[in-house]
Parts: structure tokens; C-alpha cells; sequence
């Protein structure tokens, strides 16, 4: 897990922050026959919406021009046009395009193809060059796929003996486990540790050569952290995703606090590294496996020249987010690697699922756990709020489905969850906690788009869809907030207007284009992201024009960018 926060503990809470019920609002179907010439806009597919109906249009195949038409009043419109891809792939999905109104019809040029890359083109030792503790991270979750995938990897675990029943763990007794010695991750560290606390499901270890100091944990403080992770943070994550594996058989999770993971990043411009999971552990034949489920986490630290301070009280507090994080990734390799023998998931899915455990964490802990922090809220749904905030300022800039090969900024967490807690709004059957939509996730072979799909039984490309238009549709004064253009259980604009401007320069971060009739841009459309337009129609007027296409030139932007329109009536 990465770590940027500001002063969070002044964020709060909106009033409202739980159950915004509303009833369900209209697609419509576009017109079956647009013609041939749509391409160019010679023969537009007009489109008669009433408030709150919208369409969701293939801009690839045959409707990527329509027109709005006018009326005895003005009429607005919320246009997005976006990638529906839902594949994650080395270098990420996308394509330029320009979305225009009341243009002139062009001559046709030759679309621009698509970056395409598939994952199976990205090997296990690709090199990262200025590691960021994203791409770390990232890095991580790369190699458990290669593995997934090597045949030799399954084969010599396979034949591995099984390994001998641990035990339960004793007080007081040392070991020593293989950390990653940098952000590469390419060599190890040996590091000695005593067991301090031994709980239910958790058994917290501290790295013998932690200086001594009135910034040190003390017992009281690993008891109290064992107790929650016991009590709260494992049982809130199996609950919502399946039991991890065993493969000690010591029926509990390893929790090694140690300076190493410190020394992951002598320079935090870029963030810290403030924990992690590591799938090799699971693989007795991997080099560096420790053979056991081990978290692996900060420990308090005095500041450095790139790096501030990490104080007794920081640390208790980003522990317990830490491990509800990482602890979606251990269950995630278990049941789908282990169990399963299918690939880990996609990375921004993964990312994004570990998010929700996070959210997890805010909604179900209870007020009094979270002494560390002003309240539980601001302890697990800062990271979430700062990096949703993020990505709805600029989400063009920012994948959805981000590329397998880099780490990314924060702001595409920012997009996975967001999309996530959409899906759990308007699919699951607790709108709230949403575990039969997060178990269904995890214990499958699908991946990525096509897993969010199998769950929900929606395309999609039509659920990035309704969801970037719920991005802007959210709360929106005078909108009848109805069916799926909204998110049930947040209200995000009171969130980050009740934090403007100490935490978020404005008062609500996604601000659409706003035109009248004519207007153009040009841009990159990335996997699962796009561009959002305010379209005012003025009154009595001719209809307006509008397209979307790979340039100015008119030509269709390539099928596998899955180009998509689309228009919600919003007055």
C-alpha cells in the first residue's frame, strides 16, 4: 500500500453519507438504422431524449454521429465520450479522437491505430526504470501473474513436499523472513524477528534490530493492533472475499513490522511504501518464498533526508488500512491462483478491490478502534476520497483500466474504486457492504473487464458508461437522482464540498466542458476513461451535431478501444 496523505484528520464526514434512495432512471435504445453515411455525419441518428433518459452509443460500428434537437426551451446535455475497453494490456488501451458539434463533414483519412498490447506480451522481468512505490507495487502484482501462468512455477510447487505442520507460533520466540532488499525487488534481505503478539488469526513479529526509543511500539500498542486486526480487519475481509490459505498450516497470518520496508523508499517524493503482500510466499519454489502468509509493513522511523518522519502515533494509525488492504491481495492469490490454478486478476481490479476493503474497514469498524485517528472515517477512507478526488479532476488524464506495465498515478486507485462502489451500489443486493458482488469478484477464473461483466451480467463497455456519467450526475442539483446514474450509499459532493478548500481546491473536482452548439477536442480516449461535455441546445433552434470520431477527418476510431457516446438529458 501507498501512502500521500495531507492533514487527514480533518476530513469528514458528509450528513448523508449512507442510504440516498431514489428511484431508477431510463435508458433508451438508439435508432437500429443509423444509415451509412453516419461515419461522416452526412446522415446523423437524431436522438429525442426526455429529462433523465440517456443512450449509451458504439461509436465503432455505426452511431458515432447524432443529433440533439431543440425545443420550446433550451435543452442541456451531459455528453462522455469514452473507451469501453475492458482488457488490461501492457501499455494500455487508447486512441486519439476528436469529439466535435456543428462541424463541417471532412474528407476521410485512415484511423490512427490503437495501443493494444495484450498482458501475455509483458514478461515476468520487464524492466521499470525510476521506480515509483506505484510501480512497485505494481511490480508485485505483475510477477504473481507471471507466475500464474508459468507452467514450471506450478509444476515445481506441485511436487514440493508438503510442507510440516508450524504450530502455533510461541511468544517470544525468533525467526527470520526474506524481505525485498529494494524497489525492484530483485533481491532479498535477511530479516530477525521476535514474535510479540499471537492472536486468533494474526501473529505480529518485530524486527530484532529496531532501535529502542520513546517513538517505539510499545507491547500495548502490537496487543492493541493484534486484537484489531483479530476481532475487525480479518473477519471484515473474509466475509467479503473468501478465507486465505494455510500453507504452514499454523492457522494464522504473518505481520512483520520492520525497517526494511522503510528503506523501499529513501526518497518520498513519490509517496511510501507502507506495507505489502507478496505472492511468492505462497509458492514454496519461488525464489525468496518465506512459505507462510506474511504482511510485511513500516515500522516508526526518525526523518531522513527524503524522507519525513514516521511517528509511533502515524504508524498505529496506517497500520490497520495497510492490512485490510493488502489482505484482499493474499485472499485474492488464494482463491484464484491456489484454488483455482486460473491467472491473478488484472491489476487495476485487484487495486481497486483492495480499496473496497478499505471502505470495508470505515464502515464496519467501530468508532471506538480508530484512537489514532479523529475517527474511522478519516482513517480508511482517506486514501480512497484524495485519489477518487484526484481522478474526477481530470479523468481523461487518467486510466480506468490501466496499463499492465506501469505503476500509474494514485488517481487511477482513485478510478478503480470509485467504479467498484458504483457497481456494488447498483448490482449487489446489500447496496452497502456489497459481498455478494466482492465474493463473486474474487472466486472466479474470469479477469478484469470481463470478470465485472460475468458478475453483473452487463457489458462493460455499458457500465463504464452509466458510471461516468453517475460521475458528474452525482447530487447534481435539480437532477432526479434515479436507477443507475447516481452512487446509492455516498454523497460525494457534500464530501469534498465539506472539505473545501482545507483539503480539495474545489468544491466538487469533475468540471465538463460547457459549450452551445459549437465545439471541439481533441484528445486520447484511455481504457475506461473520457471526456465530459455540458451541451446546451438554445431554444427553437436547428439540431446540433454532434460526433465522435479519430480526428477531425471523420474516421471511426478502431473496434477495440470500444469508442462509446454517451448522452443523458439533463434539463
Amino acid at each position: 500500500m501507498i501512502q500521500i496523505i495531507p492533514d487527514w484528520s480533518k476530513l469528514t464526514m458528509p450528513f448523508a453519507l449512507v442510504g440516498l434512495l431514489a428511484c431508477g432512471g431510463t435508458p433508451t435504445d438508439p435508432d437500429p438504422s443509423p444509415g451509412p453515411g453516419a461515419a461522416l455525419c452526412t446522415t446523423p441518428t437524431p436522438l429525442a431524449l426526455e429529462v433523465g433518459q440517456y443512450q449509451i452509443l458504439d461509436a465503432s460500428r455505426n452511431v458515432n454521429c447524432v443529433s440533439l434537437p431543440s425545443g420550446a426551451a433550451a435543452r442541456e446535455y451531459l455528453v462522455v465520450g469514452y473507451s469501453g475497453a475492458g482488457l488490461e494490456s501492457s501499455a494500455g488501451t487508447s486512441a486519439s479522437y476528436a469529439l466535435q458539434s456543428n462541424q463541417p463533414n471532412p474528407t476521410v483519412q485512415p484511423s490512427a491505430a490503437p495501443s493494444l498490447i495484450g498482458r501475455e506480451d509483458l514478461p515476468a522481468s520487464s524492466a521499470f526504470t525510476s521506480l515509483t512505490p506505484a510501480d512497485f507495487h505494481r511490480r508485485l502484482r505483475l510477477a504473481e501473474q507471471a507466475w500464474a501462468r508459468d507452467p514450471a512455477v506450478r509444476f515445481a510447487s506441485a511436487i514440493e513436499p508438503p510442507l510440516a505442520a508450524q504450530g502455533v507460533p510461541v511468544l517470544g520466540t525468533r525467526d527470520s523472513f526474506s524481505v525485498c532488499r529494494t524497489i525492484q525487488c530483485s533481491s532479498f534481505t535477511r530479516v530477525g524477528a521476535t514474535v510479540r503478539v499471537v492472536g486468533r488469526h494474526g501473529v505480529i513479529y518485530l524486527d530484532d534490530d529496531l532501535p529502542p526509543g520513546a517513538e517505539q511500539f510499545t507491547q500495548f500498542d502490537l496487543d492493541e493492533l493484534g486484537r484489531r486486526f483479530d476481532d475487525f480487519l480479518f473477519p471484515i475481509d473474509t466475509v467479503a472475499f473468501g478465507r486465505e490459505s494455510d500453507v504452514n498450516l499454523d492457522q494464522r497470518v504473518s505481520i512483520l513490522i520492520t525497517d526494511a520496508v522503510n528503506d523501499l523508499t529513501p526518497t518520498c517524493t513519490d509517496g511510501r511504501i507502507v506495507g505489502y503482500f507478496y505472492g511468492a510466499d505462497l509458492l514454496p519454489s519461488v525464489p525468496g518464498s518465506n512459505r507462510r502468509e506474511v504482511f510485511y509493513t513500516y515500522s516508526t522511523k526518525p526523518a531522513t533526508g527524503g524522507c519525513p518522519s514516521v511517528s509511533r502515533s502515524r504508524a498505529l494509525a496506517s497500520l490497520p488500512p495497510v492490512l485490510i488492504h493488502e489482505m484482499q491481495h493474499m485472499i485474492s492469490f488464494n482463491r484464484r491462483v491456489l484454488i483455482r490454478g486460473a491467472l491473478d486478476e488484472d491489476v487495476w481490479l485487484n487495486e481497486g478491490l483492495s480499496h473496497i476493503a478499505e471502505e470495508l474497514g470505515q464502515r464496519q469498524v467501530p468508532a471506538h478502534e480508530c484512537p489514532g485517528s479523529a475517527t474511522c472515517f478519516s482513517q480508511f477512507a482517506s486514501s480512497n476520497i484524495g485519489n477518487a478526488y484526484d481522478y474526477l479532476a481530470n479523468p481523461e488524464a487518467n486510466y480506468l483500466v490501466s496499463p499492465g506495465r506501469a505503476g500509474g498515478p494514485l488517481a487511477e486507485r482513485g478510478a478503480a474504486w470509485l467504479f467498484l462502489r458504483w457497481v456494488v451500489d447498483n448490482f449487489a443486493t446489500d447496496s452497502v457492504l456489497g459481498t455478494n458482488i466482492t465474493r463473486a469478484l474474487v472466486n472466479t477464473s474470469a479477469l478484469g473487464g470481463a470478470n465485472v461483466a460475468a458478475v453483473t451480467g452487463m457489458p462493460f463497455a455499458t457500465m463504464v458508461g452509466e458510471w461516468q456519467l453517475a460521475n458528474y450526475l452525482e447530487n447534481l442539483p435539480g437532477f432526479p437522482q434515479e436507477g443507475r446514474l447516481r452512487y446509492r450509499n455516498w454523497n460525494f459532493r457534500s464530501t469534498f464540498a465539506n472539505n473545501s478548500p482545507q483539503l480539495f481546491p474545489k468544491p466538487y473536482p469533475l468540471t465538463p466542458d460547457s459549450v452551445t452548439v459549437t465545439y471541439q477536442r481533441n484528445g486520447t480516449l484511455r481504457a475506461g476513461s473520457g471526456r465530459h461535455v455540458r451541451l446546451v441546445v438554445p431554444a427553437d433552434a436547428t439540431p446540433v451535431t454532434l460526433r465522435l470520431a479519430s480526428s477531425t477527418a471523420g474516421s471511426k476510431i478502431a473496434a477495440g478501444v470500444e469508442p462509446r457516446l454517451a448522452i443523458v438529458r439533463i434539463k
